[in-house]
């Protein structure tokens, strides 16, 4: 039986993150896949999107210090522009709505993402011009509902053909400043201070953990487990804001 008392959300919340975070350093991809719906169960859709989105910035600094030379500096700026132009006005848009409809579209927003990079498939368009500005935006709006800016720019780097090491420098490197101006609008988390904590010893209990074992993983395997725990999230979430809303 669950404990009424909220004692078990800290536990949730180093769960998530010590995953989520093993996962992004072991495949480049999936921190606020996973992270992102556990925490806005466990902490409600504005806390739990706003501690997703700071561990994201301190996940992609971390990431970002190492492969540095690798990024693709043009392509993440022109993914950069049309997500930050968007950050705003998306956040305006669902600022009144409750809670259980911004946490559906969130289990359904991570859905479609999980769907998307799932399948595998390509489409000749995003290779052109609209290719960024497209997954630009779709990204920044999913920050903002859920903390999740990865699926559409994961799949404009798949239709790149890069390196895994290019790509993965490139998110972090587009992710970085898109995580900042969304922490900037949507404010700092106001989570107690024991899930704080929770969040940073998952962060640094994942890291560390995935680290040495990152070059001996296969990547492929490993976005197979995320994009398995970020459906389960999702449909935890959907879940959720059903028993809210009938």
């Amino acid at each position: 039986m669950i404990p009424p008392d909220g004692s078990w959300l800290p536990a949730v919340v180093v769960l998530a993150v010590t995953v989520a975070a093993a996962a992004q350093v072991l495949s480049g991809m999936g921190f606020a896949l996973v992270a992102g719906p556990l925490l806005v169960l466990a902490l409600g859709t504005s806390d739990g999107v706003r501690l997703s989105v700071a561990m994201s910035m301190v996940l992609n600094v971390v990431l970002l210090a190492g492969s540095h030379r690798l990024v693709r500096w043009g392509d993440a700026a022109r993914l950069f522009v049309p997500a930050a132009l968007l950050v705003t006005p998306t956040f305006l848009l669902t600022a009144h709505l409750a809670g259980a409809w911004i946490s559906a579209a969130a289990g359904a927003a991570v859905l479609v993402g999980v769907g998307l990079i799932a399948s595998g498939r390509r489409a000749r368009w995003v290779d052109g011009p609209a290719g960024p500005v497209a997954a630009g935006a779709g990204s920044g709006v999913l920050n903002v509902l859920a903390g999740v800016s990865g699926p559409p720019v994961a799949l404009f780097v798949a239709h790149r053909g890069w390196a895994p090491r290019v790509g993965t420098a490139t998110l972090q490197a587009y992710a970085l400043p898109l995580n900042a101006v969304t922490l900037a609008v949507l404010g700092l988390p106001a989570a107690q201070p024991g899930q704080l904590l929770g969040a940073a010893v998952g962060l640094l209990l994942g890291t560390g953990a995935a680290w040495p074992l990152r070059r001996r993983i296969s990547a492929a395997g490993v976005r197979v487990l995320v994009l398995a725990l970020a459906t389960a999230g999702a449909l935890l979430l959907l879940a959720r804001a059903a028993g809210e809303l009938l």
